[in-house]
């Protein structure tokens, strides 16, 4: 890793959390890791919990009960200035208070570090990999939904973290940005990273995903491989849906038919 990255990866793991909020049970007895090298999908049906999980990973939202820990050390005891050295993370969706140009939103992913003498050149190369160079002296409020997006996830990258977790990455991207997004994250993954997304594009998360973790209604439903977790008995039961894996010269494909 380079000077701006931690000198150790992330391995990050939740052991029995729970969540409540307003009185109600968000997340039941969640336990997982997530390691350096594995990109990871978090699914699962509208309001089973996605966004709740990666925000108690990210430090966001204090878990009701249970231990979340990085590298073995528990979330509790890590400072937000560590953990924000340590963990990128990108909400589901976000609104620019102010309109600051796509270059000065892309750097504020490099304040844990403080000043940086190539602070300029981090920030150009953090949007090249999104394809977003042309907006990177454009005023944010002027961008459309998907251009706002690739922006966001360029701050998600400047910074290097060993741990990105990122909400509904693909949000607002049309098929050639999904697509590049998910082959950067595979290879950010591949150099030794540990990257979490809460993904809804199931065919996305079989072909470029290690692993899957299933979630429904705050509970863990299942985890491992694409080809572990997307069988149609058990993607039928919790999504209502008829589907079927299979592999299609060496790639994975995971094919949505009809409702059940």
């Amino acid at each position: 890793m380079n000077e701006l990255a931690m000198d150790h990866c992330a391995d990050i793991g939740c052991h029995e959390v729970s969540l409540r909020r307003h009185g109600q049970r968000v997340l039941e007895m969640i336990s997982c890791a997530f390691r350096p090298g594995e990109l990871t999908a978090v699914v699962g049906p509208n309001g089973a919990g996605k966004s709740s999980l990666l925000q108690v990973l990210a430090g966001v939202l204090a878990a009701s009960s249970g231990t979340v820990a990085i590298n073995e050390k528990p979330l509790t005891e890590i400072s937000a200035a560590e953990r924000a050295r340590l963990c990128a993370f990108l909400p589901q969706s976000e609104a620019p208070a102010w309109s600051v140009s796509g270059a000065d939103l892309v750097a504020l992913g490099l304040l844990p570090w403080g000043r940086l003498g190539d602070r300029d050149e981090r920030v150009r190369a953090a949007l090249a990999r999104v394809e977003g160079a042309d907006f990177a002296s454009r005023p944010v409020t002027q961008l459309s939904g998907g251009e706002l997006r690739r922006v966001q996830l360029a701050r998600l990258l400047v910074g290097e973290a060993p741990l990105l977790i990122a909400d509904e990455p693909t949000a607002a991207l049309d098929v050639r940005h999904q697509l590049q997004l998910l082959q950067t994250l595979r290879g950010i993954a591949d150099g030794g990273k540990t990257v979490i997304l809460a993904l809804h594009d199931l065919p996305l998360a079989a072909r470029f995903c290690d692993r899957v973790v299933l979630l429904e209604r705050g509970r863990l439903r299942a985890q491992g491989t694409p080809q572990d977790v997307f069988t149609p008995a058990l993607i039928g039961e919790v999504y209502g849906v008829t589907c079927e894996f299979r592999w299609r010269a060496g790639e994975p494909e995971f094919v949505v038919f009809d409702l059940v």
